[in-house]
């Protein structure tokens, strides 16, 4: 996990609020406006640019804003977004803290970020500053602390439910088993996280997991493969010109390539990612860089250069206080200066590099730096301490490769039983040949007539049973043809007819808000009329915008609704009154609902129900969200006379029509959800007062969450 590109708290900042992927710049200058619209604008902004200085400007403007609309709204959901935009504004505010190498005070912002999104309920970006946390600390060598923080970040991201949230926390938790030297995990996780990357065609996502693939291979000393797994990084970080990543991936493949002794290959790297971490200023490459330059003269026996480098790259990380490289670093000192007949500076280097190891809970590096100190304390004459040590290094060395010698024995068990089988079946052949010997003529010529009409026939039965296999198997794929084939056209009829019943909606709509408009034209008030007429172009600009999509969000039906409520207080005087209102356990703009669902339950609360009553009249529209969090629950309540003597006053009317609309909506919901019978998604009731008068209303409808 070490070197990571943390910062994709600007990336989840995509994932949790844009809806297009359009410049925002130009509409920020023309949005000066202090609201929730030139909060998205800024966070697009932010996502956008790469310079963190010039960036971390706009989320200054971003978290002022935030801050001070949190404290002054009191409308929830409003609320509620701004506290959401703050905590993504604190969650920037420590990855610029991170870019700058401060990893402490990096730290703090992103627990301030945790707590801010945790007041509201906010999963995915807790699972994210979760997983911030963890990544900083692993900046700071602390491998324990970063896998607590990594599990935490998982289950908030498997609360949220976000496929891509998912994948990068699994993708990290698998960076962090990896470290700890447990393989089966490591893979374990990076195989769940690659096919979400796949399935999203997620660049990043997919560089990273590849990467972990990599760093596996490399700790099995397979670094053939992981060369491959790296160059496949390589390719997406030059195409995404992601140069922090970059750099990273040129360090592995210098440290790979020196390995596989390809010192030309490895040098080349190094020499590219040295000067990228130098043009970046970033102390952590740098020091890499000096140490894989150390590895590479260290190979060429340029003991000297090796040593300079290595001494320039411990000072560096004792400064950004990375304690696993620094050991790796001092171990490859005290060799050197082993070599080199310094016994004095060798011993005190391996002691400090073996305290490190045993901080850091590195396994191979204890092994390493045990075995660098038996050697000085052996040519020291110091054999009481080099026997001590040759121990913890035996001791480690049989912990670390227990499954790889477990593998061994059981191929050389195998081995054996094989060979004993072999000589037994060549003992038994020789027996055979001796008595066919010693057999007459005719008992052989028996036995290959036998042995002969035997094959005959065993011949026979296997082809026969292949030829029935094969047809077997043409019939199953004809029928598996055929059952896609009904799948699709099945699939097409469901939203063909979906289309119609919308296309027949829309128009019902605007008949209605039309005749609204009309009244007020037949009473005179032209004034009202013509300014509700512009309302009403703006209305059915926005109706025939989402008559064609599938799903719209909360937030544009909560608009649509609101229109059109505002065009039917045309038809009443000032005692009609309405309200829309969302949970605030409820995403506005991630959310979605079918297109006009609602609006004919609500018209036929205001036709059926208020349209009658004396006195004032009011409707209420409320979103909330089940428990399972499987469907949105929409509550329509009217104080009109109630469905009884609605249908009294149709009666006398002497009315035969069945609203079109209703029917309309409960096709709708069978259509979403095939599962439920229809009184399971919508259910009407009559309020009724204690007096046991009806006092109006109820609908509540129960849409899958599309």
């Amino acid at each position: 996990m070490k070197h990571w590109l943390v910062f994709i708290g600007l990336f989840f900042s995509q994932l949790l609020l844009a809806q297009n992927t359009n410049p925002e710049l130009i509409q920020l200058q023309n949005h000066p406006q202090k609201d929730t619209t030139r909060c998205f604008l800024l966070n697009k902004v932010i996502e956008a640019e790469n310079d963190h200085n010039i960036w971390i400007k706009y989320n200054q403007e971003l978290q002022k804003i935030a801050l001070d609309n949190s404290k002054k709204k009191n409308n929830k959901t409003l609320k509620n977004t701004y506290i959401k935009y703050l905590s993504i504004s604190y969650n920037n505010d420590g990855a610029y803290e991170l870019y700058n190498e401060k990893y402490d005070k990096a730290i703090l912002l992103y627990k301030k970020s945790l707590q801010t999104a945790n007041s509201i309920q906010h999963h995915i970006v807790s699972s994210l500053s979760l997983q911030n946390i963890g990544t900083a600390f692993d900046y700071l060598g602390k491998i324990d602390s970063t896998l607590v923080y990594m599990k935490k970040a998982h289950q908030f991201a498997l609360r949220s439910k976000n496929k891509s949230s998912i994948a990068y926390v699994l993708t990290d938790l698998g960076y962090v088993y990896n470290n700890l030297g447990n393989n089966n995990l490591a893979i374990k996780y990076n195989l769940e996280a690659l096919p979400l990357f796949e399935k999203l065609n997620d660049l990043e996502g997919l560089e990273r997991t590849n990467f972990a693939l990599g760093r596996i291979f490399d700790n099995q000393n397979d670094y053939k493969t992981s060369c491959l797994y790296y160059l496949k990084c390589l390719e997406i970080d030059r195409k995404t010109n992601n140069k922090e990543r970059l750099g990273l991936i040129l360090n592995s493949l210098a440290a790979t390539n020196t390995n596989l002794n390809l010192i030309d290959k490895a040098l080349q790297f190094n020499n590219e990612a040295f000067q990228l971490a130098t043009e970046m200023n970033n102390e952590d490459f740098i020091a890499t860089a000096h140490k894989n330059y150390g590895d590479i003269y260290f190979k060429r026996k340029e003991n000297e250069k090796a040593k300079s480098n290595y001494l320039k790259a411990e000072q560096l990380f004792k400064k950004i206080n990375s304690s696993i490289h620094l050991s790796k670093v001092q171990i490859k000192l005290a060799t050197i200066l082993f070599h080199q007949n310094q016994l004095s500076k060798a011993k005190e280097y391996g002691l400090k590099a073996y305290e490190l190891a045993q901080k850091t809970n590195f396994p191979s590096d204890q092994k390493n730096a045990a075995e660098i100190l038996s050697q000085i304390f052996s040519k020291e004459k110091d054999f009481q301490n080099a026997y001590k040590y040759k121990s913890i290094a035996s001791d480690i060395s049989e912990e670390i490769y227990f499954d790889e010698s477990k593998d061994i024995a059981l191929k050389a068990t195998y081995q054996y039983e094989t060979e004993k089988k072999e000589a037994a079946i060549k003992a038994l052949n020789q027996k055979n040949k001796i008595a066919e010997l010693e057999s007459k003529k005719k008992t052989t010529t028996l036995y290959l007539v036998i042995l002969f009409f035997t094959g005959i026939a065993t011949t026979g039965y296997v082809l026969f049973s292949r030829y029935k296999e094969k047809k077997k198997n043409e019939i199953l794929q004809n029928q598996l043809a055929e059952t896609e084939k009904l799948l699709a056209a099945e699939k097409k009829v469901t939203e063909s007819e979906l289309k119609a019943l919308k296309s027949q909606m829309n128009p019902h709509f605007i008949f209605n808000a039309l005749n609204s408009i009309q009244m007020q034209f037949m009473y005179g008030d032209k004034l009202t009329a013509n300014e509700q007429l512009n309302n009403f172009t703006y209305l059915t600009r926005q109706i025939l915008e989402v008559s064609g999509k599938k799903s719209i969000t909360i937030s544009d039906e909560v608009e649509i609704l609101t229109k059109y409520l505002q065009l039917e207080q045309l038809r009443f005087k000032k005692d009609f009154t309405f309200s829309v209102t969302v949970s605030n356990t409820i995403d506005e703009d991630y959310h979605k609902i079918p297109p006009m669902l609602i609006q004919p339950i609500v018209e036929n609360s205001i036709k059926h129900g208020l349209l009658h009553q004396k006195g004032d009249k009011k409707v209420t529209v409320h979103f909330d969200i089940d428990e399972e969090e499987t469907h949105l629950i929409c509550t329509v309540v009217d104080n009109g006379i109630g469905r009884e003597k609605s249908a009294e006053i149709k009666a006398k009317n002497h009315s035969t029509h069945n609203s079109f609309s209703t029917q309309a909506i409960e096709q709708r919901l069978e259509l979403l959800n095939e599962k439920l019978q229809l009184p399971d998604l919508i259910a009407y009731s009559d309020l009724v007062s204690n007096e046991n008068e009806v006092n109006g209303t109820k609908v509540v409808i129960k849409i899958p969450i599309v």
